[in-house]
């Protein structure tokens, strides 16, 4: 089953990242899980080949020297059974082996997210990216909070602006919904891990197996990394947390992971994106509502269907757009006014992605759009009634909806 469904960097559409010394090089993020076949120059002269883990550029070359000291031989494919393992969404660059469905025929275009992350990296050196994204640490903060995060912990506690709101509204959550929602426990990852050295040195000798002392070697490295960089602002670039995650271990037989909590984990990242992109007022609450609408289809069981790939994948996260809008805007959930929530998602399912063959592939911006509207309107007509549609009866009527959310619009 899958575990974790995320709101990532690596799903905005094939982002280019661009460096102060005028380097290009492919979705960080992307690169992080399982680097892409991307090799690019920019105007300093330096490479940056995420395929073979070559560069041209002496400072990265030489920190990776450094890191891969310290690392097993096979250290990129334990990245990759990382990413299985943990069920972590791979990017549109790791994954456009084919296509799914014809792009010619889906309006697709930059969105104000691109625009915010481009600003969030425009300052971090192409070689700390190169580097960070290769030995994994990009995503280090969301396989800190999968293994380690729990309720109660103040390393994993909501930012203060925010702990009210989102709590409360995971409180309607668990009452709106017809499953069991007390063992999921509400949480947050912060980029204060990339300087925590005894934290990194934990999760880094797990995550490689590699022996505490070559694990604190490296944790050195990425910490003195991320200090060095002023780009990176000491671990507290969105880069690192621009996510929002459900896990759950349902039907998991990896011992570790099924001793593991349900969890549903906003980062610092995403909720500062939010407010860039001007959607601060609702947007965390219709996160917090997508994300729950993931836990409502692990209970069901309802990521189960006759498609497959990056159209499997489409299908499960209109589903949670759909059951996340019906649920905020019902009388009976957080009865957030219709206009401005189908406003906010308009702009922020800007993360709507036009990597149309990517497993990770979670709907272009309209489509997003499309399915969440139709969640208004389902809760508009249930509630002239004061009621709450089971899960699985609106699950029935929106596979009857997905065709028209996914027709072709170009």
């Amino acid at each position: 089953m899958r575990r974790t469904t995320t709101w990532s960097i690596a799903l905005v559409t094939s982002l280019a990242i661009s460096g102060a010394t005028g380097a290009t090089v492919a979705s960080a993020a992307a690169a992080s899980a399982n680097p892409a076949p991307v090799s690019a120059a920019g105007s300093s002269g330096f490479t940056y080949d995420y395929a073979t883990g070559t560069t041209t550029d002496p400072r990265a070359a030489s920190l990776l020297a450094r890191a891969r000291a310290h690392l097993p031989a096979d250290w990129r494919a334990r990245q990759d059974r990382a990413l299985d393992r943990f069920g972590v969404d791979p990017s549109s660059a790791q994954d456009a082996l084919e296509r799914a469905i014809d792009p010619t025929q889906y309006q697709c275009a930059p969105t104000r997210l691109d625009a915010y992350v481009d600003g969030v990296i425009a300052d971090i050196e192409p070689s700390s990216l190169f580097v960070l994204s290769l030995v994994g640490a990009l995503d280090f903060p969301t396989y800190d909070a999968i293994l380690y995060g729990t309720t109660g912990d103040p390393q994993y506690a909501l930012p203060k602006a925010y702990d009210n709101e989102l709590s409360h509204s995971f409180r309607a959550a668990q009452k709106f919904w017809d499953i069991d929602g007390t063992d999921i426990q509400l949480m947050a990852m912060h980029g204060d891990l990339m300087q925590d050295q005894p934290r990194l040195t934990r999760l880094i000798g797990f995550l490689y197996g590699v022996p505490e002392s070559d694990a604190a070697e490296l944790a050195a490295l990425v910490a003195e990394l991320v200090a060095a960089d002023p780009g990176l602002q000491g671990g507290q670039s969105p880069i690192f947390t621009l996510n929002a995650f459900a896990f759950s271990a349902a039907g998991e037989t990896d011992p570790v992971l099924a001793a593991l909590p349900d969890k549903l984990v906003f980062g610092d990242g995403m909720l500062d994106a939010l407010q860039g992109i001007g959607v601060g007022d609702v947007g965390p609450r219709a996160v917090l509502g997508h994300e729950y609408g993931h836990h409502v289809q692990y209970d069901k069981e309802l990521f189960t269907s006759s498609l497959t790939g990056a159209e499997a994948t489409r299908r499960t996260e209109l589903m949670a757009d759909s059951f996340g809008t019906y649920f905020v805007t019902h009388k009976r959930g957080l009865a957030l006014n219709t206009k401005r929530v189908l406003e906010a998602e308009q702009s922020f399912y800007q993360v709507g992605d036009c990597a149309f063959a990517a497993t990770g592939h979670h709907g272009t911006p309209n489509q997003r759009l499309r399915a969440s509207t139709w969640g208004a309107s389902v809760a508009s007509d249930a509630q002239k009634q004061g009621q709450v549609l089971p899960a699985l009866t609106l699950d029935t009527r929106f596979e009857a909806a997905l065709p028209q959310f996914v027709a072709p619009d170009a």
